[in-house]
């Protein structure tokens, strides 16, 4: 465990999430502020299973932190050309040393699955999706 992790999720975040089919999984990175258990933010992704070229998502965050229970919306800006403009909601807990949210991800009446988040200066891609598969 280490210590150097802040009590807050204010950072950078690099996130996977599962689909519930034999889908690759999606990739985001996630740029959060907590100020005192409200988080807010952004996340940035690639489209992978659209029919199609792949486009790049823009989402925001909006959510709530409390002690390690993390809680959020993602709601998609719409502006893909796609139009991906749904909500996807967020429930997760944050691990002992701080570095990690762990949990699953629904969009009401059509998917969920698990997800997975890592501070940035936390293991490598590679390593994040090998250790979130074997969960």
């Amino acid at each position: 465990m280490s210590d150097e992790q802040p009590e807050h999720l204010t950072g950078v975040w690099q996130g996977l999430y599962m689909y519930p089919l034999a889908l690759e999984p999606g990739e985001f990175t996630a740029t959060l502020l907590d100020i005192a258990g409200t988080v807010s933010g952004s996340i940035h992704e690639m489209s992978n299973n659209d029919q199609g070229p792949q486009r790049q998502l823009n989402a925001s965050v909006d959510g709530r932190r409390d002690g390690s229970a993390v809680q959020f919306i993602k709601q998609y800006d719409g502006r893909d050309g796609a139009g991906w403009d749904h909500a996807v909601y967020y429930t997760g807990v944050l691990s002992a040393d701080r570095s990690e949210i762990e949990g699953v991800w629904d969009i009401p009446c059509e998917w969920s699955g698990r997800f997975l988040m890592i501070r940035s200066r936390a293991a490598p891609t590679a390593a994040r999706r090998r250790a979130f598969q074997k969960a």
